[in-house]
């Protein structure tokens, strides 16, 4: 009984990493999308890391990251390009 537990336990945690990697995936292509763009800069910075150990028992929890110094401004809506900001926006689309 033991063993059928922890396999299902080792495959729901794998089950939720690849879950949570697509959606970080498919999350990192729609800040893409939605960054406005005029040097390409801020569109280009986004990027999907990872953090160990983080999330309960998950060995990696994906992020996606901007390091660009004005992405915060860009994601208040101050560009007419995205109004209604960055991160938002593109969450309510991943979420689809």
């Amino acid at each position: 009984m033991a063993d059928n537990s922890n396999d299902f336990k080792r495959d729901l945690y794998t089950d939720i990493n690849t879950d949570l990697s697509t959606f970080n995936t498919k999350f990192v292509a729609e800040l893409r999308a939605t960054t406005p763009i005029r040097t390409g800069q801020a569109r280009g910075g986004w990027v999907n890391t990872y953090r160990a150990g983080s999330f309960g028992r998950l060995k990696t929890v994906p992020l996606a990251r901007n390091t660009v110094p004005y992405i915060g401004i860009l994601d208040t809506g101050t560009s007419t390009q995205a109004p209604q900001g960055i991160v938002i926006a593109a969450l309510n689309k991943t979420r689809k």
